[in-house]
């Protein structure tokens, strides 16, 4: 029986956050189900009591429910992810074990840290969100066919074009923002580990290498940089995947991860071969 090939570190990471970026979109979606569904709440009460002509739907969405869901799905899925990848630094340089009261400290650092970003972040991502819930809705007022029905029926079509518009787009929210606050939350655990093995880290591009990913992903993909310096995918700057930074072009629907090391590590993956030109070697 053929011997079983061993999975580099960095191909396993790529098929471990794509299993762990998959739990995420599923965990953070009810949220984003129901945030939606409050959002436009007040448009579908107004509708189905008054009717659709002279709705206003910019005076009636509900603007306020993002800053309320952003910081709760920051804490929860990227503290998870990033005390998995504390640990996971800390075993690839096969450290000592780390003291139970190092580790609290930590987890009040990146704390602070994920509510500081869902803080600040939520205010762009509200915007954007609320600019498209208008646009969805002012497309399902001038639709063609609700043209010839009568009020109720034209009340029953409209509600549900815009519900089933926005299930699906629940999916999609759910898909970019795991990758996001997954990504974040690496960075964040990476770096409290990096810090601790005497700083000066490194990171690098994961992409899925598939036909979904984008090319100006691919063109990035293995890229390692010192860990504050910039990628650059489609001329935009980014520390990360799915940086907040990014345009919706190179953000929505991106399923790429970021892999980090100690200079310790990068020492001696250089040392071997592994890292050539400022490309990973063997990660693909």
């Amino acid at each position: 029986m053929a011997k079983k090939r061993k999975v580099n570190e960095f191909r396993q990471e790529r098929v471990d956050f794509a299993k762990s970026h998959a739990i995420a979109e599923r965990e953070i979606l009810p949220f984003i189900r129901k945030a939606l569904k409050q959002t436009v709440a007040p448009v579908i009460f107004h509708a189905k009591t008054y009717g659709l002509d002279n709705l206003m739907p910019e005076a009636l969405i509900n603007k306020d429910v993002w800053s309320q869901v952003y910081p709760k799905i920051f804490n929860k899925l990227g503290m998870k992810f990033a005390r998995a990848e504390y640990y996971r630094q800390r075993n690839l340089d096969r450290a000592i074990e780390t003291k139970a009261s190092a580790i609290d400290f930590l987890i009040d650092v990146w704390t602070s840290q994920l509510r500081d970003y869902a803080l600040r972040y939520t205010y762009q991502i509200s915007r954007e969100l609320n600019e498209t819930t208008l646009k969805i809705i002012r497309e399902a007022l001038g639709s063609e066919y609700l043209l010839g029905l009568d009020g109720d029926a034209k009340i029953r079509l409209f509600i549900k074009d815009i519900t089933g518009k926005f299930k699906l787009r629940a999916g999609n929210i759910s898909r970019t923002e795991s990758t996001t606050i997954a990504n974040l939350g690496k960075d964040i655990g990476a770096r409290g580990w990096i810090e601790e093995a005497g700083g000066g880290g490194y990171k690098a591009w994961l992409g899925r290498n598939d036909k979904k990913e984008r090319h100006t992903h691919l063109e990035e993909n293995n890229t390692i940089l010192p860990i504050d310096d910039f990628h650059i995918v489609g001329g935009e700057q980014c520390q990360r995947p799915g940086d907040v930074s990014l345009s919706a072009k190179e953000r929505i629907g991106c399923r790429c991860t970021e892999t980090y090391m100690s200079n310790t590590r990068y020492q001696a993956y250089k040392k071997r071969g592994r890292i050539i030109g400022g490309k990973l070697i063997g990660a693909s």
